[in-house]
């Protein structure tokens, strides 16, 4: 029988060619672990970069939760309506965010609680304001329920988030470096006791924050008064005589359709009154606009009285709802 002298020379090439391929698969195991590391590592840092930011904002929102509360005879309704508007415009871009934020799967179970706390506080946010305006306003029973469910679903979300701080230490410590602070809309150790019956006497009984509605109203003439008459002012000879009525809104309530009347009454019998009225839409709180009224015809020599009145139902001062002169027009020379 003959023997192959070639045989031993075939098995020692492929024991090499098998050494060399468990090589080379011992090369790709550790290349894809390693692109699999930078890729979760890619992803966690993309996924802290929005967190972190989104977080930010509701921790603004929070410390101003606790400013505004601290001390409510230092702000008026308007103010403290328009900063709980911002706290909620503020929960809610962070939790759309949060929402859209691809999520590695070694964050998904902080990413869980992070949902809820985000949602919690957007959705609180949401009514808050209505439901301290009933409250303070006293136009719905129902308003002390509705505050109070409002700072569950505060704390609800104060607790969510504190499991998610939990549980961002789970990440790989060499990749979550992300910071972020503590945050609590409804602290229960804090200077602001949030318990609902409590904050509810609290509101009901600072004043600035009840409705108050006001409306005042001035006037100027153009031409204006040059001199007087026995006290009474002249306003000279004109080609046409313009009435501007400033209306502001003193109080702490939006006024709409104002109307705004003007009576020009002379003393001559045989002079014919006239009355003009305008309508001012919308008067936010601290806003003034001004009516023109032109046209106005007036005879030389003659008595007029002036008269300009704008109010609202509820008006708690009338001193200043009406504006009036009486005044001399100079003869024509």
């Amino acid at each position: 029988m003959a023997y192959s002298s070639f045989s031993p020379v075939r098995r020692s090439r492929r024991r090499r060619w098998l050494a060399a391929l468990l090589v080379a698969i011992a090369l790709i195991a550790v290349l894809i672990v390693t692109i699999q590391y930078r890729t979760e590592a890619r992803g966690i840092a993309d996924y802290l970069a929005v967190t972190e930011e989104a977080v930010d904002l509701q921790a603004e929102a929070a410390a101003g939760m606790e400013t505004a509360f601290h001390d409510l005879s230092g702000i008026d309704r308007p103010d403290l309506l328009r900063r709980l508007a911002d706290m909620h415009a503020s929960t809610a871009e962070a939790a759309m965010a949060i929402d859209s934020v691809t999520v590695p799967s070694s964050a998904a179970e902080a990413h869980g609680y992070l949902v809820v706390a985000t949602r919690s506080w957007e959705q609180a946010l949401d009514g808050f304001g209505d439901a301290i305006v009933a409250v303070v306003d006293g136009t719905d029973e129902a308003a002390g329920d509705a505050l109070a469910d409002a700072l569950i679903l505060l704390r609800v979300g104060d607790v969510a988030y504190a499991e998610f701080l939990a549980r961002v230490g789970d990440f790989d410590s060499g990749i979550a470096e992300g910071h972020f602070d503590s945050i609590a809309f409804v602290p229960t150790g804090g200077p602001v006791r949030f318990e609902p019956r409590t904050l509810e006497i609290r509101l009901t009984n600072t004043y600035q924050l009840g409705a108050q509605r006001n409306i005042s109203i001035t006037a100027v003439t153009d031409p204006a008064p040059i001199g007087e008459r026995n006290n009474v002012p002249i306003v000279p000879d004109s080609e046409q005589f313009v009435v501007q009525a400033v209306v502001a809104n003193e109080g702490n309530e939006t006024e709409e359709m104002i109307s705004v009347r003007l009576d020009l009454i002379p003393t001559d019998a045989d002079l014919q009154p006239v009355t003009i009225t305008q309508t001012v839409a919308v008067l936010e709180p601290g806003e003034a606009k001004t009516c023109i009224f032109d046209g106005l015809v007036l005879h030389g020599g003659a008595l007029y009285e002036l008269v300009i009145t704008a109010s609202t139902p509820n008006d708690i001062s009338s001193d200043d709802n009406a504006w009036r002169m009486v005044f001399y027009r100079n003869e024509n020379v």
